[in-house]
């Protein structure tokens, strides 16, 4: 019998680039003290939860981010490049753009985007078929992938989902039947950061 994963999603601690106003994009990012420091209060507010596993974006910022949470849970930490950041080619290193201009032919489309949201989606789709009961994960990335993912999730605009701040969580119902995608109509744009 397959079972109900409830998902966590959280953005990494804020970097230096944040700071800087930098287009990380798949850049590694450094946390700040002030970054480590909302690692560590989300890793004390989310104690309480037991975690299956913990699933992070392979890039810095974010594994770093998963690792310190992981502090309080005795599950695996798994690094995932399907949750890197968006990739803005020659653009990455630069200030924050805004991402309905057009850009470089270098940087990765939003549909391409929104399909690496999809296909994690659906792995853990998959996943919770395996599942013995209802399960609650934690996935790890960055600001504009979530809002991407979120999108995904609810058959939405990305602008409709408000941005997340730093070590924000937000929490999604993965069920064994839904099947996610990208419609045609489906509109993915908005703000890098």
């Amino acid at each position: 019998m397959s079972h109900m994963i409830q998902l966590y999603i959280t953005r990494h601690g804020q970097t230096e680039e944040n700071l800087q106003r930098i287009l990380q994009g798949q850049m590694p990012g450094h946390l700040t003290a002030e970054g480590i420091r909302q690692a560590e209060q989300l890793r004390d507010s989310l104690s309480g939860i037991h975690f299956h596993r913990i699933v992070t974006s392979d890039l810095l910022r974010a594994s770093t981010t998963a690792r310190i949470i992981a502090q309080r849970q005795e599950c695996p930490v798994e690094e995932e490049p399907l949750l890197r950041e968006r990739d803005f080619g020659i653009h990455t290193g630069g200030p924050y753009i805004s991402i309905s201009h057009d850009l470089d032919p270098s940087a990765e489309t939003m549909d391409h985007l929104a399909g690496r949201a999809a296909q994690f989606l659906n792995k853990l789709v998959a996943f919770s078929a395996s599942l013995p009961h209802s399960a609650p994960l934690l996935a790890v990335s960055h600001g504009l992938f979530l809002r991407v993912l979120q999108a995904v999730y609810h058959g939405c605009d990305v602008r409709e989902v408000e941005r997340m701040e730093n070590a924000e969580v937000r929490v999604l119902s993965i069920e064994p039947h839904m099947h996610f995608g990208i419609s045609s109509q489906q509109e993915v744009g908005g703000t890098a950061n």
